[in-house]
């Protein structure tokens, strides 16, 4: 479980460099600290591929009809990147939320996964975040990787095998399963996940489900099924929410007008763009960049 030494560090370097709500990129490249002094509302956030191991405090995540807590002493892994929504319920400025997250490598995944062929994780069923009690190696690795950002000469040498290491304990773990299965030659969730990529690359274009079903070499009703199980929503919804998602980043990040933001992800009508963002963010766009007193990224929220 996590120490109260690396507790204390973590909490001491997020007051140096003021970290906020935003997740806090360190000097480790991947390596990013969240702290939330107060609890926060539902926030729809997106999720790449990643680790989060929680010191102090609780989060939760929705996926689907089901909560996934992000509490202390546990680790967490999105296996795929992930638009859902989260808030964070147990938090104050005496013991903020607090937690590292790394990004994980999935060729370095692919390369170990192979290397493990005496523990694989077969084609069960498997959602996009699995949860679990931190244990001791993880712990003790990703404390070490922290200690690099005090030993700059150290980074070159030992940053590769520290990566190495704790993307070997992610798989050895209990919920590698999902990792085995996102890096296993044509299971359902690699599939699926093959799918995500696209939807992501190409979420402005209007989306055929049939044809993402007949690349993924099943039926339109088996993969939605699939899709839903690991996923938590449906094609439709995640194409949706990654629309939205992106809408807002371009109105309050770069200032675009309401109607330029909704054309730039794909809307065809800014009336339903507007309604559709109102559902999702609480106010329509227009009301939404004017209650806020700064732009907030939209990105990472761990």
């Amino acid at each position: 479980m996590p120490t109260q030494t690396l507790t204390s560090r973590v909490l001491a370097y997020s007051e140096q460099h003021a970290v906020g709500s935003v997740p806090f990129q360190t000097e480790i490249a991947g390596l990013s600290v969240s702290c939330h002094r107060e609890p926060t509302n539902v926030t729809p956030v997106l999720y790449p591929p990643i680790f989060c191991l929680v010191l102090q405090g609780e989060k939760q995540v929705r996926l689907g009809d089901e909560i996934v807590s992000f509490s202390a002493k546990r680790s967490v892994i999105v296996g795929l990147d992930l638009p859902t929504v989260a808030r964070v319920v147990e938090a104050s400025s005496e013991r903020p939320y607090l937690a590292l997250a790394l990004r994980l490598d999935m060729a370095l995944i692919k390369e170990l996964a192979a290397e493990l062929n005496d523990c694989t994780g077969g084609d069960g069923r498997v959602s996009a975040i699995a949860a679990a009690e931190a244990d001791e190696a993880i712990v003790n690795a990703m404390e070490r990787l922290f200690d690099l950002l005090y030993k700059p000469a150290a980074v070159p040498i030992l940053l590769p095998l520290l990566r190495r290491e704790i993307h070997f304990w992610l798989l050895s773990a209990s919920r590698g399963a999902l990792l085995h299965q996102l890096v296993q030659t044509n299971s359902h969730a690699a599939r699926i996940a093959e799918a995500t990529i696209h939807i992501r690359r190409n979420y402005a274009h209007p989306l055929r489900v049939s044809d993402l079903a007949r690349d993924a070499g099943m039926s339109v009703s088996a993969f939605h099924q699939h899709f839903k199980a690991i996923c938590g929503t449906t094609p439709l919804q995640y194409q949706k929410r990654l629309r939205l998602l992106e809408a807002r980043r371009l109105i309050l990040s770069e200032g675009q007008p309401v109607s330029a933001a909704a054309y730039a992800v794909g809307y065809e009508s800014p009336t339903q763009f507007s309604r559709e963002f109102a559902r999702m963010f609480g106010s329509p766009p227009r009301e939404h960049r004017y209650s806020l007193a700064r732009a907030e990224p939209i990105g990472i929220v761990l």
